[in-house]
């Protein structure tokens, strides 16, 4: 199973480029990473994929282990026209009672139980039988001599009778067992039985096979005798009128610990089309193993994947404060005080002394550019300038230029609603036991914001948070206005300006180094 390289829900371009960055890094020494995304790529990162042309990330919504993360028994999926000894040979192997039928569409029909089988078998006298050649060759381990039609149903005869009982017996359609009475086998031909099945690997003319071909008589040879051959034949019957409606499909992206499976029962496993795709044990499920996973540019549950308490954490690569996360076995975490978690990572691809592509060190770039507002942060290390000097010589772009030209694409918010806006690049934080949410949007239209102030509001009171602050930062202006649901009196402890709705902050353009210190602090003050 591959490993899954992911940032924080609601990605902003760090996210997305470092878990492009990383993941690759990782296929180079060997590893089988795959790089994901909780959530949309945003215009800005959509921007740097563009112009660097890299496909995004894989979007997921959680890590919890799924029916699909299992290696599906593909193999023995029966459908409508399968044997009756095939499923009850399924049924022993998997040590069930009843076993899943797809329809020949492939799309799930319901179930066939043990219990029906044995009524089938106990109850019916098998005068006739609806079978196909296929059924019967693998059955009986037979060969194909004449195939005139694969789907066979008639009247069953054991030719071990004279001529005259054969004569008189036999109708066109009849489904014919017979060893080398050559005489009766070439009176089935003429009188256009459905099958001859030959016993004891019986073989027939050339002639006798033209002249079953042109009567449209499928012949079948197989190596046991009358007898074997006349008790198993009613095992080849097709299981389609055995089929019971029955509510237990399994989707493949069901969560194994949502499931509750009985274990005399096999189930199948359906993908979106409704159509089989394997199938499911109880047993399977207690296998189901943990995701592996790394995460970057975050080390927070709650603003990490669904399920994570479920995963298998391997690493963390973070340039963010430590979020209190606990492990059950120890992990390998790189957390350094720079600017972008993708400066971290340029430097491991140097550790590792693994070249850094052109498209990589392009998305590279544009997340350190895009965390440092091209070093106006104060978050911004002599670290982070060092990486995009070398990152812009191997992109080979202008960085001045390149690095604006991805904020004008990345801030235009026209085509956003008030929802989409606040939650662009959110993160949740507690704060002295308040529930806190921050989010930041960059922008150099601030008037389309103020123009709709009332409606913002509208939606950040309508919230569950205790308090929540959406930064709206000029870059030009090298500051924010706050937006918020908090009494004025902590804005104005947390930021030394004279709370109000849309007041400016000078300088203020980190959430990190800047909102969350400022906040928490007034937030344990209140």
């Amino acid at each position: 199973m591959s490993i899954l390289v992911f940032g924080h829900k609601n990605p902003d371009t760090d996210s997305i480029c470092s878990s492009i960055a990383y993941a690759n890094l990782k296929r180079a020494l060997g590893q089988d990473a795959v790089a994901c995304a909780l959530g949309e790529v945003r215009k800005e990162a959509e921007y740097a994929l563009n112009y660097f042309k890299v496909d995004a990330p894989k979007l997921i919504d959680g890590v919890k282990a799924q029916v699909k993360d299992l290696c599906l028994d593909t193999e023995n999926i029966l459908n409508v026209s399968s044997s009756l000894l095939e499923a009850y040979n399924l049924m022993n192997n998997k040590g069930v009672e009843a076993v899943p039928v797809a329809d020949e569409e492939g799309k799930f029909a319901g179930c066939v139980s043990l219990k029906k089988i044995a009524e089938e078998l106990l109850h019916q006298h098998f005068k006739t039988i609806d079978t196909t050649i296929t059924n019967i060759c693998k059955n009986l381990d037979g060969s194909v001599v004449v195939n005139c039609s694969e789907k066979i149903s008639g009247r069953v005869f054991t030719l071990s009778f004279d001529m005259e009982t054969v004569m008189e017996t036999l109708e066109s359609g009849d489904i014919v067992i017979v060893g080398n009475r050559f005489e009766a086998i070439e009176y089935a031909i003429d009188n256009k039985a459905a099958l001859i099945i030959l016993t004891s690997n019986t073989e027939i003319s050339d002639e006798l096979k033209a002249k079953a071909e042109n009567n449209g008589v499928s012949v079948i040879t197989v190596p046991t005798n009358n007898y074997k051959t006349s008790n198993t034949i009613n095992h080849c019957a097709c299981i389609e009128s055995l089929v019971e409606a029955c509510d237990c499909a399994v989707c493949e992206c069901a969560y194994a610990e949502d499931l509750d499976l009985c274990e005399k029962c096999l189930y199948p496993v359906v993908n979106a089309e409704e159509k089989v795709v394997g199938l499911l044990s109880a047993a399977d499920v207690a296998k189901l193993p943990k995701k592996d996973v790394i995460l970057v540019d975050h080390n927070e549950y709650g603003q990490s994947a669904d399920g994570l308490e479920s995963a298998n954490l391997l690493e963390i690569v973070d340039h963010h404060k430590l979020g209190g996360m606990k492990t059950d076995l120890p992990l390998s975490v790189r957390l350094m005080p720079v600017g972008c978690t993708c400066t971290i990572i340029y430097n491991m691809y140097k550790e590792n002394n693994v070249e850094i592509p052109t498209e990589i060190a392009g998305l590279l770039l544009s997340a350190i550019l895009s965390d440092t507002l091209i070093f106006k942060s104060p978050t911004t290390t002599e670290l982070d300038k060092q990486a995009c000097e070398d990152l812009a010589k191997i992109a080979g772009v202008d960085m001045e230029k390149y690095g604006m030209d991805m904020f004008k694409y990345g801030t235009s918010l026209d085509e956003y609603s008030i929802e989409e806006i606040v939650n662009m690049d959110f993160k949740k934080f507690d704060m002295s036991g308040k529930s806190v949410g921050i989010g930041q949007v960059f922008t150099l239209d601030i008037d389309s914001i103020f123009a709709k102030q009332d409606q913002f509001l509208d939606y950040i009171n309508s919230t569950d948070f205790d308090l929540l602050v959406l930064a709206v930062t000029d870059i030009i202006k090298e500051g924010s206005y706050l937006i918020y649901k908090a009494p004025d009196a902590v804005i104005s402890e947390a930021f030394n300006v004279e709370g109000a709705q849309g007041v400016f902050v000078e300088g203020c353009v980190s959430r990190k180094k800047q909102l969350v210190p400022g906040l928490t602090a007034a937030v344990k003050n209140m």
